[in-house]
């Protein structure tokens, strides 16, 4: 894939690369770009990639919001742990590429950035992550991949089940 161009000019190429359309809203990064290339993900080695930055971007937002409302503390600490489980099951697919992908974690939170944007991006990419990886579950040919993505498709229904509200249409909002 080639670079992206419409970065800033002060952003790492390392956070250009990858198809990586960074950019930030209230200092969230912005998961929508992530989140389409989960849904256009072609392959299974695509999807499994995609879906490992979207763990670990989620593990860093939960990580990073921990302690902005102590009564979601216990909810992002869970949320981490099931972002580090899915990431963790995607590393052991066969057709995952050893290749890194060169994108960036996502950057801190602002300190003014609303609560309900950081849980909704997060429950909403649990909830894509789920519903991926588990039509790759029938799609894949080798045992060790469907058990990969059955295992990090629960883990990202664990983080939509912890992050949604009642209204949640598991939409990037």
């Amino acid at each position: 894939m080639s670079s992206q161009a419409n970065g800033p000019a002060a952003e790492p190429q390392a956070q250009q690369s990858a198809g990586s359309q960074t950019r930030k809203v209230d200092g969230v990064q912005d998961v929508e770009a992530l989140a389409t290339r989960l849904r256009e993900a072609c392959s299974l080695p695509e999807l499994l990639a995609v879906s490992f930055e979207a763990f670990e971007a989620i593990r860093v937002f939960a990580r990073r919001s921990e302690d902005t409302v102590p009564w979601l503390f216990a909810a992002f600490m869970m949320a981490a742990d099931a972002a580090v489980d899915g990431r963790e099951a995607i590393t052991i697919a066969p057709s995952l590429s050893p290749a890194p992908s060169g994108t960036l974690p996502a950057g801190p939170p602002a300190a003014d950035a609303e609560i309900k944007t950081i849980t909704d991006a997060i429950a909403a990419l649990g909830g894509l992550l789920d519903e991926r990886l588990t039509d790759a579950v029938n799609r894949a040919h080798i045992p060790g991949d469907r058990a990969a993505c059955e295992e990090a498709a629960q883990a990202g229904r664990r983080i939509h089940r912890l992050m949604a509200r009642d209204d949640d249409d598991r939409r990037i909002r």
